[in-house]
């Protein structure tokens, strides 16, 4: 029921989007201000057009003065104006404050008067700024009141209403909404990962950048990333332990033993990484990275066993179960986890190995290729994480070859639903009839699943005992 109401709401959000923009004129910006004592003011402030767009204005100005002009800046022509030298009058940002009389001859994409009335259009081309974000100003020189009012219609080419910023807002909203029936909360917890370590990364390199440039550490920065960081491991711990014990793979949630073993390690991991970056002595920061090693060592024993242990019980379930679609289901979960098996291994290794490396191969004035190598060995760990556990990956083709139910055929007597059907009931599947001789085996394949599926009711008990 829950993923019906999301399918609902997803097609209520599409439909209604779909209804407001067919129904959209473009988009449209009313105009009716005063203006006193102010070199210029802004009407549009970077609008993305493509090549082919339009602006059209119909203004006026019911003060009218001679030095009042309608400017169209691309993003290029406002940051040479705001970054012109002493011999230019920049406009920063456009307020009373300019330090002298203004410069007529600042380039700009389109300027039009405006006395009393304006009515024009502005459309994109190669030669006036291409496909650009574009600025509507109103500009009065010697800073003459005007009160004007009337509007500006801006519009992109194919009828598009939306400014090339939004254009994908619209689509991305809509996969966002769409329901996706394979995601499910572990996928959320590998993103979370992925991002958290992406932004460490950052921050790191802002913490180094403000060392090389002004040879003085930032305090926050450091301590920032250095706390993410152990924040992260920990997730990037917790994803693999429950991956281990199948949460949301092979069962829907964990006992309570579980998620006291999983807090507790989160909780004491932290505690020893928050006082190991709060540390300032050498003897002191080593204690508690040490104790952080044996902890997280604990939980790598754990994984393995329960890895390990949900490996047999994959390997006992297929063993019994008919050739259906389900045991298709169940050859993909075993294939994950002998991928997770061995990306488990190397990331257990890998330490060692790079440790190894860092002594004897990389050069003392090359810390930067260790980092590099330490990175690019947890990206490829977390692609191969995502390519185990993506969220619908397709079946073996064999599995949709079988058929889980035989019918009798329907008129003769004696045959109903539970009585045993001979081997000319048993319809053949589609890839049997262009192969001939096959007919036979066939046959028996059919004969042996239909008996096996008399165990289906006590293997179907057996998984949900498991989950």
């Amino acid at each position: 029921m829950a993923g019906h109401g999301r399918l609902a709401r997803s097609l209520q959000v599409w439909c209604l989007a779909y209804l407001c923009l067919l129904g959209a004129q473009a988009e449209q910006v009313q105009v009716n201000f005063q203006m006193s004592n102010n070199i210029a003011s802004w009407l549009v402030s970077d609008y993305g057009l493509e090549v082919g767009g339009s602006i059209t204005m119909e203004l006026t100005n019911s003060q009218p003065a001679n030095d009042t002009y309608v400017l169209i800046l691309t993003r290029g022509q406002l940051l040479e104006w705001r970054d012109a030298d002493d011999n230019l009058v920049i406009l920063t940002p456009l307020n009373d404050k300019a330090p002298r009389p203004l410069n007529s001859f600042l380039v700009s994409a389109w300027r039009s008067n405006l006395r009393d009335h304006l009515q024009g259009t502005f459309r994109a081309e190669e030669a006036t700024g291409g496909r650009n974000r574009y600025n509507v100003v109103i500009m009065s020189a010697t800073k003459s009141p005007l009160h004007i009012r009337g509007k500006l219609t801006l519009e992109n080419p194919n009828g598009q209403q939306l400014s090339i910023q939004m254009t994908a807002v619209f689509t991305a909203l809509g996969l966002i909404t769409r329901p996706r029936s394979g995601r499910n909360a572990l996928h959320c917890l590998a993103l979370t990962v992925i991002f958290l370590r992406g932004v460490s990364l950052l921050l790191r390199w802002l913490d180094y950048r403000i060392i090389a440039t002004t040879g003085v550490e930032s305090s926050a920065v450091d301590i920032t990333w250095k706390l993410l960081s152990k924040v992260q491991n920990i997730l990037e711990l917790m994803a693999f332990l429950l991956i281990s014990l199948g949460w949301k793979v092979l069962r829907s949630s964990l006992d309570v033993s579980e998620i006291r073993f999983a807090v507790a390690v989160s909780i004491i991991s932290f505690y020893l990484g928050v006082f190991q970056v709060a540390c300032t002595t050498q003897a002191t920061c080593s204690g508690y990275q040490l104790s952080r090693y044996i902890l997280h060592s604990l939980c790598f024993l754990v994984v393995i066993v329960a890895m390990n242990f949900n490996l047999q019980k994959l390997a006992s379930a297929i063993s019994e179960a008919p050739a259906t679609v389900e045991s298709g289901k169940l050859y993909r979960k075993l294939s994950a986890y002998y991928i997770f098996r061995w990306v488990f291994l190397g990331f257990i290794i890998a330490p060692t190995v790079e440790l190894f490396l860092k002594v004897t191969v990389v050069p003392w004035d090359a810390q930067w290729l260790y980092i590099a190598i330490q990175e690019l060995r947890t990206w490829v760990i977390y692609a191969l994480l995502i390519y185990a556990f993506r969220m619908t990956p397709a079946s073996p083709r064999v599995f949709e070859l079988t058929r889980e139910v035989v019918t009798p055929r329907e008129g003769e007597e004696g045959n109903d639903a539970n009585s045993e059907a001979s081997e000319e009931d048993m319809p053949a599947p589609p890839w049997a009839c262009s192969w001939g001789q096959a007919g036979p085996r066939v046959r028996s394949v059919r004969r042996r699943q239909f008996d096996r599926g008399r165990k289906k009711e006590k293997w179907y008990s057996r998984m949900v005992s498991f989950n």
